[in-house]
């Protein structure tokens, strides 16, 4: 799966704390499994949960297959129950 990542999504992603490592495995999971896309951009929006967190990745897929990161971000959230 050949896969660019621009100097400004790299830029974010370092400041986010996001390996590329993280986002490939997000985009692997995306484009077997899940992802959602969005007809009025061509942006897909994968998702998927790393350990303690969750990474989301923004692209796009040329006819080639070739992706392009547009954007990637994550979160932690650990829920527990009450009195934990």
């Amino acid at each position: 799966m050949a896969i660019e990542f621009n100097d400004e999504v790299k830029a974010l992603m370092e400041e986010r704390g996001i390996q590329e490592a993280d986002v490939t495995e997000v985009l692997e999971y995306a484009e077997t499994e899940q992802k959602l896309y969005d007809d009025d951009s061509g942006r897909s929006l994968g998702k998927k949960r790393l350990g303690e967190f969750t990474v989301y990745a923004e692209y796009t897929k040329d006819d080639s297959g070739k992706i392009t990161v547009e954007n990637a971000y994550s979160h932690r959230v650990k829920l527990t129950e009450d009195g934990e």
